[in-house]
Parts: structure tokens; C-alpha cells; sequence
């Protein structure tokens, strides 16, 4: 353990100076996923510790001596973090107990380890957790470990993904008692978006389905889950779009525009926050892109089925769901829904014997930033209906293409700009917009080859592109509401 000890003095430096200073004689422990960590050869993110009497006044204490950020975590529970050098410090208070009653409340053996730092005790592993490092499994501190917190078993999956670990079948057991009905949404949330952006979380996606926990989670996932054909095509549609974004793929042929997808972590709206965990996102949408297909089913006379306006009934149900369930952010509850309510958009134009340049450039406006993932999850649809991509990967194609070509038009100049209509004496407001894309598309049809022509284009349609835009802004008022 010598090595052990000598790293952790080297990470923290001269915090363990003040650590020790703060403990006054009392019980300090590191604790948890951090020694886990160093264990495995890691290096850990944040450092966890447990100490004898109160973990928030512990805190308190270590943030004037840190020059650090108090945050109370959760008092009920005497949890707080000290945010101190670009550094987390995580404290958790075992009053008058033990370190071994600590340990006996945490979740896994893997984490269930402690080293301490204020004491000749040195690595504490009352529950075998060093084996299970050693055999890369995760397995529940006791039977009770989950009724503790029902979360624990959202951990497990993404603590086994992250590690690359296998999660023992007692788990899966101890799930299928728990609840997680009265589990905070954010918590969820924030768990199942770590296990989604994981590679190979498809499997945890059905395990989950198994236990009855996704149901909990998703409720309105029910109906689509318990028909067999419907449940087949909406697995394979996640397993699909998962083998898309994880290594190479139809997709990572098309660059910039698969970095500026999944990298683009902000927005250009300061209103709106970025949108991490991008392929998290993409598979969430491809789990509920059918959601309301069992209420939209339909069956003609001749015996034809038909699921008529489920893209639009399941872009509201999903988005309420992700919100109110999940706690999803504003940004993230939009991309869901307009992924839903896309999801036949492609298909449509990839079957239309005449596809137009117009409605290729209207596919990128509608979309936005999401155009590009919602050609992965069409294309991963279409797969997982009928196995066979040939010619969503002709459209896709094209259409990218196409996309490239006029934004390097663009790019050389456009005939007619804002300052333009403002000098026609045009007050600025939403509808330069729609009059700036109809000339847009006017010039790169080749109908306007001139600032003059496209000056005089505004002037003898004035009319017409102000009704125009006022008929878009009502379209897309109705669609908001």
C-alpha cells in the first residue's frame, strides 16, 4: 500500500496539509469511486471522503482553510462539496459510527473501499471489493444496497459501461424490487443520459426494460414496449443509431459536417444552453420516435394499418415526458421534439420521384442544427423497418452535397443582404427573414444574377413576400402551440 499512499500525497498535495489540519484530530477517509480510481490506474476527477462527526461543517471548515466554493449537497443526508483550484472535494459525515458502517450504506464492493488519511489504518476493504476490481464486475454492497437508493441500479449500468465492467446478476435481481417512481427526475435524468452516450448501452437499454425500470422512467414508452413488432423495431432503432455514431459509418464519411454535429457542445442563442451529451440525445430520440403509434393505429377496411400523424402526437408526448420525467433541459426537450416530429420527413423525400432543390434547402432550414442527426436516426429507422438503407443513402448524399455547394455560393455573396431592405425602407423584424431566404433560393436557382435584379425582384413583390412571411410566422405560431 506504500505505493498507494504515495500517490494519493502527490495528488493532493497541499490540500492533505489542510485536510488534516481541518480534521482536528477527528477521522478522515478517502473514499469511494475516487480510490476505485487509483486502483484501476485512473486518474480520478474528484475526491470523495468520509469523515467522523458532521460532513457539512467538515466542508465549512476546508472551504476557508482552501480558499474554496461551498456547496451543500444534500443536509438530510450531511453531504457537501468544496470547489476549490479547478478541484471537487466531496465530503460525507458518519457522526459517532465507524468508517465500517460508512462503508456498509455505499452501493458496490468496488467502491465500498477506504483509505485513511489521518490514521495508521491504511486500505480498508471489509466487503471483498479489491476482488471484484480485480474481476471487473460490479455487485451490490448487500441485498439491501438498492432500497437504500433505487438510482443505484442506473448507476450500476453506467459504472459498468465507463469501466467496462460486467454487472452481476444480483443486480438485476435487486432491481426488479425497487421503484424508481419517487426517484427526483433530475437524478434520472442525469444518469440515463451518462449510460446513453456510452457505446454498447443498447443492453443496459433492454436489462432496464427487463426490470421494469424503463417503463418507470419513460411511461409512455408502455404501449410501444409491450407489442412484440413495435418493441423489436424500437430497439433496433437505438441499436442502430448507437453502431452509427460510435466508430466509423455512413455518416463519419461526410466532414465538417460530423464534427460540427457532435462537437458543437453551444449554441448561437445566449438564451440557450449547448447541448452535450449529442449522441445520448440522438439515442433517446430514436427510442420514442414511434411513441405514439399505438394511439394513432388505424386500419382500413382492406385490412391496411396505417399510424397517421404519430409524428406529431408522439413529438408532443415525448417532449412533455422528457421534460416532466426527465428534467431534461429547454434545449434538449427541443431537439427531442423536433427529432420526433421529423423522423418521416426523410423518408418522405427519399421517395419522391421529384426532388427538388427548394425542398432540400427548406430539409436544412426547418432543421436547423439538427438536420444532420436526423438524417442518423431516419437512416437507422429505415434500417430497423426493413433493413435495407440504399436509398436514404443516395438522398442523404445529394443533399449534403448539394448543401455544400450553395453555402459556398453564399459564402462569395449574397445579391441582396438586411442592409438592403432597411435602405428600401423596410423596418428590420421577422419577416427580413423569410424574405431573405426566398431571395436566397431565387438566387441559387439562377433567377436573380445581380444585386440590381434582386433590388428590383423586392420592389415589385413587396406585397406578396410580406404576406408571405406574415403566413409563415402564423404557420409556425399554430405549430408552437
Amino acid at each position: 500500500m506504500t505505493a498507494l499512499k504515495t500517490r494519493i500525497t502527490e495528488l493532493l498535495g497541499c490540500s492533505k496539509d489542510r485536510l488534516l489540519e481541518t480534521s482536528a484530530g477527528g477521522r478522515v477517509y478517502l473514499v469511494g469511486g475516487t480510490l476505485r480510481d487509483l486502483l484501476l490506474g485512473r486518474e480520478p476527477s474528484d475526491f470523495d471522503f468520509a469523515v467522523s462527526g458532521s460532513g457539512l461543517e467538515f466542508a465549512r471548515r476546508f472551504s476557508r482553510r482552501e480558499h474554496g466554493k461551498l456547496i451543500v449537497l444534500s443536509e438530510p443526508d450531511d453531504e457537501a462539496r468544496v470547489a476549490a483550484g479547478g478541484r471537487i472535494y466531496d465530503f460525507n459525515g458518519f457522526g459517532t459510527g465507524t468508517i465500517q458502517d460508512d462503508l456498509a450504506r455505499r452501493d458496490f464492493t468496488v467502491n465500498a473501499l477506504a483509505f485513511e488519511l489521518t490514521g495508521p489504518e491504511g486500505l480498508l476493504d471489509p466487503h471483498a471489493g479489491q476482488p471484484d476490481l480485480a474481476g471487473r464486475v460490479i455487485r451490490p454492497v448487500s441485498d439491501g444496497s438498492l432500497e437504500l437508493d433505487p438510482l443505484r441500479l442506473l448507476r450500476a449500468f453506467r459504472i459498468a459501461l465507463e469501466l467496462g465492467f460486467r454487472i452481476d446478476e444480483s443486480v438485476f435481481e435487486l432491481g426488479r424490487r425497487v421503484s424508481l417512481e419517487k426517484t427526483a427526475g433530475e437524478r434520472i435524468g442525469a444518469e440515463l443520459l451518462r449510460i446513453m452516450e456510452q457505446p454498447g448501452s443498447s443492453e443496459c437499454i433492454v436489462r432496464l426494460w427487463e426490470t421494469g425500470r424503463l417503463i418507470e422512467m419513460l411511461p409512455a414508452l408502455g404501449g410501444i414496449l409491450d407489442a412484440g413488432r413495435l418493441r423489436k423495431h424500437t430497439f433496433g432503432t437505438y441499436e442502430k443509431i448507437e453502431e452509427l455514431v460510435h466508430g466509423e459509418s455512413f455518416f463519419t464519411r461526410f466532414e465538417p459536417e460530423w464534427h460540427q454535429y457532435f462537437d458543437r457542445w453551444g449554441t448561437e442563442n445566449p438564451d440557450e444552453p449547448g447541448l452535450p451529451f449529442r449522441r445520448a440525445m440522438l439515442k433517446l430520440s430514436g427510442l420514442l420516435h414511434d411513441i405514439a403509434k399505438p394511439d394513432t393505429r388505424f386500419e382500413t377496411s382492406e385490412g391496411e394499418v396505417h399510424f397517421y400523424g404519430h409524428d406529431t402526437l408522439g413529438a408532443q408526448t415525448a417532449a412533455r415526458m422528457v421534460r416532466d420525467r426527465l428534467k431534461l433541459s429547454r434545449a434538449q426537450v427541443k431537439m427531442v421534439k423536433s427529432q420526433v416530429q421529423e423522423h418521416m420527413r426523410l423518408h418522405l423525400l427519399a421517395t419522391n420521384p421529384d426532388l427538388t432543390d427548394k425542398a432540400v434547402r427548406r430539409f436544412f432550414r426547418d432543421l436547423e442544427g439538427e438536420a444532420f442527426g436526423l438524417m442518423i436516426l431516419c437512416f437507422a429507422d429505415g434500417w430497423a423497418t426493413a433493413g435495407r438503407t440504399g436509398h436514404l443513402e443516395d438522398t442523404i448524399t445529394r443533399m449534403i452535397e448539394q448543401k455544400r455547394a450553395e453555402d459556398a455560393k453564399l459564402r462569395i455573396r449574397r445579391y441582396v443582404t438586411g442592409h438592403d431592405l432597411i435602405a428600401l425602407g423596410l423596418p428590420p423584424g421577422p419577416a427580413f427573414k423569410v424574405i431573405l431566404q426566398e431571395l436566397e433560393d431565387r438566387q441559387l436557382d439562377g433567377a436573380i444574377n445581380s444585386h440590381e435584379e434582386g433590388l428590383e425582384y423586392v420592389k415589385l413583390n413587396l406585397p406578396g413576400l410580406q404576406q408571405m412571411a406574415a403566413e409563415k410566422r402564423q404557420d409556425h405560431a399554430e405549430e408552437k402551440g
